[in-house]
């Protein structure tokens, strides 16, 4: 992997290269849209759907441009949302049992197809029916990699492990248990799903328990409906995509204080207040960030002397001291704001895979709703220069993930 890691590396020269008038009247489609006679079921049409509200929904809208702008519930880099959510429901009294479509915009499961004997389960590793649902993430990467070209490849994963955040702060919301299940044969999930060159599945969650029936997968795949208006990729980062192996995932984040509120009205705080944040949340926030999962570490910049001394922590040792807040804006991209901020942290790993991309950035979600517990805002950032990030931190680990907390202005 990594190739894909130092092909998508940012540099100040890409930067300078890639940089440019980007024409947003040309921007894809943020939502797929399947057939108007399909079946519908709003979302607050039965009360155990009412998960599937917080796992995936519209926060804000507004016109800009004279085009709709859409916020949802998942951060999302330049607000491109690459990402689609499908269900397997079985054995919801008054449901249809089926594969739906999870259409945010509408806040309606869409069905695709009834399920009987036949279900996604063998193509997920389970021999017999599912009862409760099986949820299916899903990148679209020309949404993304309209602006930030091949560097969408991480973007990609990062929105589908945001994605895999919100859906586990869901169940925890709803009292459910989630469990991550591996992706033996993508390419065969990714032909029944209908999914051509421009989508693949990037993770399963299984939400109930396995019963005693046996289950056989679909002799035909789904309708295939193309997830944007249209598209122009060169084809690299659905090759990258189309290559991953869909195993070892985990779900990864600590239990939050988050209600149902908070996983509703998310935003990213985009300017930081002179205030500094207070001594609980500052600590709290500190004691999430050392339950990293294995495999990940957490380098966290403490830029403001209100709480500790400024400088680079990880576990709650100090290795380097001094006042950085210019040296982590200008390592992330020349992002001003990010100098009154109190916090940036960085989530690196030994190795590279879409499974950690995705761990990391769930794991950030959970943090995410633990500072809007506490009213701390919070932002996640994609772009850095990874050779001047990484020898800041003094490491040759791979950059997974960066996260800017502060009081929000």
């Amino acid at each position: 992997m990594r190739d894909v890691y130092d092909a998508t590396a940012l540099t100040p020269l890409r930067v300078a290269r890639s940089g440019g008038y980007i024409d947003w009247a040309s921007q894809p489609a943020l939502f797929k849209h399947y057939p108007d006679f399909l079946y519908r079921i709003g979302f607050d049409a039965h009360p155990d759907l009412a998960a599937a509200a917080l796992v995936r929904c519209i926060t804000f809208e507004s016109t800009v441009g004279g085009k709709p702008y859409y916020r949802l519930n998942t951060p999302s880099a330049g607000n491109l949302h690459p990402v689609e959510l499908y269900v397997q429901i079985r054995g919801l009294k008054g449901v249809l049992s089926g594969i739906y479509h999870v259409d945010a915009l509408h806040s309606e499961l869409v069905l695709l197809r009834e399920c009987g004997e036949e279900g996604v389960e063998p193509l997920l590793g389970l021999e017999h029916r599912f009862v409760g649902m099986l949820f299916l993430i899903s990148v679209v990467p020309f949404r993304s990699e309209w602006k930030y070209g091949h560097r969408a490849w991480r973007y990609c994963y990062m929105d589908a492990g945001h994605q895999l955040g919100a859906l586990h702060a869901a169940m925890q919301a709803s009292g459910r248990q989630a469990e991550v299940l591996d992706i033996a044969d993508a390419p065969a999930l990714n032909r029944m799903m209908g999914f051509g060159s421009e989508e693949f599945i990037a993770a399963a969650v299984a939400v109930g328990e396995e019963g005693g029936k046996p289950a056989r997968a679909p002799e035909t795949p789904l309708m295939r409906v193309a997830p944007t208006d249209y598209c122009e990729s060169d084809g690299t980062v659905g090759g990258w995509i189309a290559q991953m192996q869909r195993t070892g995932l985990r779900m990864s984040g600590p239990k939050t204080d988050a209600d149902e509120t908070l996983q509703r009205q998310r935003r990213s705080a985009r300017s930081f207040s002179a205030t500094g944040m207070p001594r609980e949340a500052f600590e709290r926030i500190m004691h999430t960030l050392e339950q990293i999962p294995e495999g990940i570490k957490a380098y966290t910049v403490v830029l403001r002397p209100e709480h500790a001394e400024p400088g680079l922590y990880m576990g709650g040792e100090r290795l380097k001291a001094g006042a950085f807040a210019d040296t982590m804006a200008a390592l992330l991209v020349d992002q001003r704001f990010v100098a009154a901020a109190e916090i940036v942290t960085v989530l690196c790993s030994e190795s590279y895979s879409a499974a950690l991309q995705m761990e990391a950035a769930a794991f950030a979600h959970a943090l995410s709703m633990e500072a809007a517990a506490r009213k701390v805002g919070y932002t996640a950032i994609g772009a850095f220069y990874d050779k001047k990030m990484q020898k800041f931190l003094t490491t040759s680990e791979y950059i997974l993930y960066v996260g800017v907390l502060g009081t929000e202005k």
